[in-house]
C-alpha cells in the first residue's frame, strides 16, 4: 500500500481543527456567529432584504442545502469560516517556507513553516493597559490582529490578504493581466464585507503614483479601484437607503471622530493601546529602520494600518448600526499584516545575520504576543466571551 504525504494530511487536520473550534465557540462562547446566520436564514425566507454584503450570507445558504433550519445554517457558516482560517493559514504557510535558505533540510524547513503559519492564526495584543483598568479585558480598547467571534471578518480575511498581495506586486512590476484578478478580488471583498477595500482604495492609489507617477501603469492600475468604487457605491445604497423589514429605522454613515472609541475607554489610553497591540511591528521597524525606509512593502503596510485606524477614530454610523462597530473590522486585517511583514523580514535577518541578539529579542516579543493569543483564546472559552 502506497503511504499518503504527510502534507497532504496537514491541510486537512488544520482544517477540521479550526472545523472544531469555531463549532464549539458557536456553541458556548459569545460571538456574531448566530445572528449571522439569522441574517443568512431572514435572507431566504425573505424577512431581510437588503444585504449589502451578500456574498457571505448567500454561502451560508448553499452550503446549509437553503435550509431555514438553525443547526444546519450554523453548521454551514462554521464550515465556511474554518475553510476560510485554513486558506489563510496555507497562504503563510507557503509565503513562509519559500524565505528560508535552501541549505535547510526541506522537511525541516516545512515542519518550521507549519508552526510558524499557525502561530500567526493566534497572534494577539499584549493587552496593557486594557487588562490592568478595564476589569481584565483582552479585546476592547486595543487594535487586535486575530478574532475569533466575528464571521464575516474571518470568511474576508483570506481574500484581503490576497488583494493586498496582488497590490504589491504591482507595485513592483505592474501586469495589465493582473488587474482581472484584482478585479475577481474586489469584488469578492467589497460584497463579502468591504472593511479592507476601505484601506485599499485609500491607500493604494497614491502608492500607485509613487511608483508610476501619472504614465500609463497608474491609470490602468486605477481601473479595478474606480470599479471598486462604484461597487461599494452600490452597496452603501442598499445597505443604507433601502428600507429593511427588519430595521424600525434606516441607519447612516455620519463623520464623528472618536465616538465609538470613546463608548469603550477614554483617550488617554489610545497611545499605549497602540503601542503595546504592535509592540512587536514597531519594535522590528524600530531595530531596522536604516533597512527598511527604501522598502516600499513596509510603507505600503502600515500606512495601510494608519488609515484602517483613522477610518475606525473618525467614521461611525447613525440609527440601528450605530453600536456595531462596523468601521473597526479592517484594522484586524491591517495589524495582521504588520506582523506578518514584520515576522517575514525576521526570518530574513535570522537567515543572512543568525542568533543575533537583535534577533533574538524581536522573537521573544514576537512570542510574547502568540502567548498572550494562546491566553485568550482559553480565556475565551472559560469566560465565555470576546471582550
Amino acid at each position: 500500500m502506497k503511504k499518503i504525504s504527510y502534507k497532504k494530511l496537514v491541510i486537512p487536520v488544520i482544517f477540521l481543527l479550526f472545523f472544531t473550534f469555531y463549532l464549539l465557540i458557536d456553541r458556548f462562547v459569545e460571538q456574531d456567529f448566530i445572528t449571522h446566520a439569522s441574517f443568512a436564514r431572514q435572507m431566504l425566507t425573505g424577512e431581510r432584504t437588503n444585504a449589502g454584503d451578500f456574498l457571505f450570507f448567500w454561502l451560508v445558504n448553499i452550503f446549509s442545502f437553503f435550509s431555514t433550519e438553525v443547526a444546519p445554517s450554523e453548521i454551514s457558516l462554521c464550515f465556511l469560516i474554518a475553510a476560510a482560517t485554513t486558506f489563510r493559514y496555507y497562504l503563510s504557510q507557503k509565503h513562509i517556507y519559500n524565505l528560508f535558505n535552501e541549505a535547510y533540510n526541506n522537511v525541516r524547513i516545512y515542519w518550521i513553516s507549519v508552526f510558524i503559519a499557525l502561530s500567526l492564526m493566534f497572534v494577539f495584543v499584549i493587552p496593557i493597559p486594557s487588562y490592568f483598568v478595564h476589569h481584565g479585558q483582552f479585546y476592547f480598547k486595543n487594535f487586535v490582529p486575530n478574532i475569533w467571534h466575528n464571521s464575516t471578518t474571518i470568511f474576508l480575511f483570506p481574500f484581503a490578504l490576497m488583494l493586498f498581495g496582488l497590490s504589491n506586486e504591482q507595485l513592483n512590476a505592474f501586469n495589465l493581466k493582473r488587474n482581472v484578478w484584482m478585479f475577481v478580488l474586489i469584488f469578492l471583498n467589497v460584497f463579502i464585507k468591504p472593511s479592507y477595500f476601505f484601506v485599499f482604495a485609500c491607500v493604494f492609489p497614491i502608492f500607485l503614483f509613487i511608483k508610476y507617477r501619472l504614465k500609463k501603469q497608474f491609470w490602468y492600475g486605477m481601473l479595478p479601484v474606480v470599479i471598486g468604487l462604484l461597487l461599494l457605491v452600490l452597496e452603501y445604497w442598499i445597505i443604507y437607503k433601502t428600507p429593511n423589514p427588519a430595521d424600525k429605522e434606516i441607519s447612516s454613515v455620519v463623520f464623528h471622530p472618536f465616538y465609538f472609541y470613546t463608548l469603550r475607554s477614554a483617550l488617554l489610553f489610545l497611545p499605549s493601546s497602540l503601542f503595546f497591540s504592535l509592540l512587536f511591528p514597531i519594535c522590528y521597524v524600530f531595530l531596522n529602520f536604516t533597512k527598511l525606509k527604501k522598502i516600499l512593502l513596509f510603507w505600503f503596510t502600515f500606512s495601510s494600518f494608519i488609515v484602517s485606524v483613522l477610518i475606525f477614530l473618525l467614521i461611525a454610523e447613525s440609527g440601528p448600526r450605530a453600536g456595531g462597530g462596523n468601521f473597526y473590522w479592517q484594522i484586524v486585517i491591517c495589524t495582521w499584516l504588520c506582523f506578518f511583514i514584520s515576522l517575514a523580514s525576521l526570518i530574513k535577518d535570522f537567515n543572512r545575520e543568525g542568533l543575533t541578539g537583535k534577533n533574538k529579542f524581536l522573537f521573544s516579543v514576537y512570542s510574547l504576543h502568540v502567548l498572550m493569543g494562546l491566553i485568550y483564546f482559553v480565556r475565551f472559552f472559560v469566560v465565555g466571551t470576546f471582550y
